[in-house]
């Protein structure tokens, strides 16, 4: 997983797992197939109930992963308005 986009040094062999779907989402909604990026985007953006879980079991803050996601979302918007 050190070529993922989320990483997370000490996690364990559960830890890792959970982080690894997140990754495999975030993955998805930049460069997959359409059919994945949309489902990818739900549940990065809108699901209430998977995504805090999964993150939870990552030891990662829901919230703030989210709030990440935002943040790369809006810029990437932005560039693609200005280019």
């Amino acid at each position: 997983m050190s070529d993922g986009i989320v990483f997370h040094g000490r996690a364990n062999a559960n830890e890792k797992i959970w982080l690894a779907v997140i990754d495999s989402a975030i993955a998805d909604w930049v460069r997959g197939p359409i059919s994945h990026k949309c489902k990818a985007e739900y549940f990065l953006f809108q699901d209430e109930l998977d995504f805090p879980y999964v993150c939870r079991s990552a030891w990662l803050n829901p919230e703030s992963v989210r709030e990440t996601l935002w943040t790369i979302r809006a810029q990437a918007a932005y560039e693609s308005n200005v280019a």
